[in-house]
Order: C-alpha cells, then structure tokens, then sequence
C-alpha cells in the first residue's frame, strides 16, 4: 500500500495541480509557488482519506466535494437565473443533492433512490412555497441540471467505492482523468494545429485530445498490471478507451457554461487554481462511465 499511496500522489499531482490548457499563459509562472503549496498541503490528505479514511470519511468528503462545487455552479449560473443568489431554492437544492451522494452507500439502487427523493424535494419545495411565481419554471431547469452534472457523478464516485476493489478502481478513475488532461495538455503544447472545439475551448487542439487518449491507454494497462491484477485487460483497457473520449466533454461543458456566463473561473477555493469545479470538471464525465463500465463490463 505505501508503494501505491506514492504512485498516487504523483497521480493526484498531475490530476489538480498541472497547467489547464486554457489557463494564461502568464499565470504558469506567477502562480507556481501557489500550486505547489497548494499541492503539498492537499494532496496527502487527499490520498489519506481515499486510501485509508475508510467509507464514512469518503462520503463526507464526496459530499463536502457536492456542496463546495454546487455552490461554485451557482455563482457561474447568477448571470442566468431568474431567482436572486439568496433564494431559498438555492439552499433546498444544496440540501436535496446530498441524498443521492449519502445514499450511494447502499449502491445503484441508493443512488436512484437519492435523486427522486432530491426531484421530489425540490419541486414540493417550489409548489408549496413559491406557488406560481414568475422565473421559476426557468430556475427549477437550472437547479435540475446541477443535480445532473454534479451530485449524480459524485454519487457514481461513491458507488463505485463500495465496489469490490473500490479503492483502487477509485485511484483509477482519478489516473483515466490526469492521464487524458495531462496528455492532452503536452501533445497539444508541443504538435497541437487543428482547433478541436474553437468556439468554446480555443486552446484545445485535436493532436491533443490525441495524445490524451494514447496517455491514457498508457497509464491504464500499467495500473492493470500493478493494482488490478485480477480483471481482465480487455475490459480495463475499454474502459480506459471510453473514458478517454467522454471526460473531454466534462472540461468542455464547464468551459461553454463560463462563457455563457462570462465568468472566468467557478471559483477561488484552490488558490492558483480556480475553484472546485475546475478542477473536476473531466471527472465528473468520466465517473459514471467508469462505473458502468466496472459493475456491467469487468
């Protein structure tokens, strides 16, 4: 295990605290002591309460994870929402998503079991103390889809720790990540022309997405062979292959919901990074294919 928690620690290095490609430039040399402290201070206890925190301190951390980036997802939608940041909803909606969240201890069926009690949470909320006020058909779409893009991939997080293996299949949905990010970053730092996404994500390049999906492929019939020695390649490897062409699309939807919003970054928790959502945005795509893939396929 201590062989594993190193191997980790340069993972989870690479996962939250390397260059985005969308970052200035400027800011690789200005905010490079500030990632680096942030990385010391953050990355053992990272690594700590997956690898040993045992199940209660994951899904505390899984939760805090959902409030702290739900929060996030509200400030980039303000420019958008027909309700006012203090609204009550707001609050009802943080409160509903740590169902699905808590609930995926109990696996696929807590999982679903979370997210309609969160649907029916929210909407009774609005009915009985809104009534038909104007905006709020428009907000509940809003509040529906942090639900979507948040609290359920973090609730996948937690199905697929309570997994057999989970620990390592949870190492190793965060390698699919940083390898697929930090492989994209290199190869379209050093071979990048063709624009993938301009009207979004202008720095992204398709040599790059490229070189994450071979990265990718790389780092995962490596990790097979070290830490998940009894699955099969195959349906590792096409796990790895899937989750390399969907968690782009995870970095692309943050980048189109900022740009809609003209806000640069989702927040300011990681200094030298942004904030929560930035850094998890590939993640929280990649997940709930690495679930599926893990109960349904290997």
């Amino acid at each position: 295990m201590p062989m594993a928690a190193c191997g980790i620690f340069l993972i989870g290095k690479i996962l939250f605290f390397h260059q985005k490609p969308d970052d200035p430039v400027e800011t690789e040399t200005d905010m490079h002591g500030t990632r680096w402290l942030t990385a010391i201070l953050a990355l053992p206890l990272l690594v700590w309460l997956i690898a040993a925190g045992g199940p209660f301190l994951f899904f505390l951390m899984i939760l805090a994870v959902s409030l702290i980036a739900q929060s996030e997802y509200h400030h980039i939608m303000d420019a958008r929402s027909a309700l006012s940041p203090e609204s009550e909803l707001r609050w009802v909606a943080r409160l509903g998503l740590s169902f699905p969240v808590l609930f995926s201890f109990w696996g696929l069926g807590g999982l679903f079991a979370g997210l309609c009690l969160a649907f029916f949470l929210l909407t009774a909320f609005c009915m009985l103390r809104f009534g038909p006020r104007p905006g709020l058909l428009s907000a509940i779409p809003v509040e529906m889809q942090g639900f979507l893009w948040i609290a359920f991939p973090l609730a996948c997080l937690g199905v697929l720790r309570m997994t057999d293996h989970g620990i390592a299949w949870v190492f190793f949905t965060l390698l699919l990540v940083a390898s697929g990010d930090t492989g994209a970053y290199y190869a379209g730092r050093f071979f990048g022309k063709r624009k993938l996404a301009p009207a979004i994500s202008p720095a992204k390049t398709l040599e790059g997405f490229l070189g994450g999906v071979i990265l990718t492929l790389v780092m995962a019939f490596l990790f097979k062979i070290f830490f998940l020695p009894s699955f099969s390649m195959i349906p590792v490897l096409l796990t790895a292959l899937v989750t390399a062409f969907v968690a782009p699309l995870g970095d692309l939807f943050e980048s189109m919901q900022k740009r809609l919003s003209n806000v640069k970054d989702s927040g300011t928790l990681l200094p030298g990074h942004g904030g929560m959502l930035d850094r998890i945005d590939a993640l929280l795509f990649a997940v709930p294919v690495v679930m599926m893939m893990r109960i349904w396929v290997c």
